[in-house]
């Protein structure tokens, strides 16, 4: 049973995510906090309205018997479901990209490139490569 010190538990959580969000400099780390933050400060609204229908309307059996609020509910799970299988999804990513750097390091060291092939290769990929790489 929702009532206003579970709204304001909410709230304090939400601003205490919000201010380790502020601490965080990189925009990707900060993001799941400031997700956190949003989902926490919804989670404060639902309890506040649960409150004010509790209040108002007496007949109120169920604290979820009010569709929107079990639409929101359901929304913040997906969303908090959806944003772990994108934060998988990254790692899988970069895991990806770091096997093909390993092999392609592993390759360039076996197969030899002529001099005008090895500066657009290192144009195309954006890697400062020492100035003695792959010159015999």
């Amino acid at each position: 049973m929702p009532s206003h010190d579970e709204a304001a538990d909410y709230r304090r959580r939400a601003q205490e995510t919000r201010a380790v969000a502020r601490l965080i400099s990189l925009r990707d780390d900060r993001q799941p906090f400031l997700d956190e933050a949003d989902r926490l400060d919804a989670l404060a609204a639902i309890a506040e309205a649960q409150d004010r229908q509790r209040a108002g309307l007496a007949l109120a059996s169920r604290p979820h018997a009010d569709p929107l609020l079990k639409r929101a509910e359901a929304a913040l799970a997906e969303t908090a479901r959806l944003r772990d299988l994108h934060a998988k999804f990254l790692d899988q990513v970069e895991q990806q990209l770091a096997q093909m750097r390993q092999i392609g390091a592993e390759l360039d060291a076996l197969l030899p490139h002529p001099p005008d092939e090895l500066r657009r290769l290192r144009a195309i990929s954006g890697v400062e490569w020492p100035r003695n790489y792959g010159q015999f």
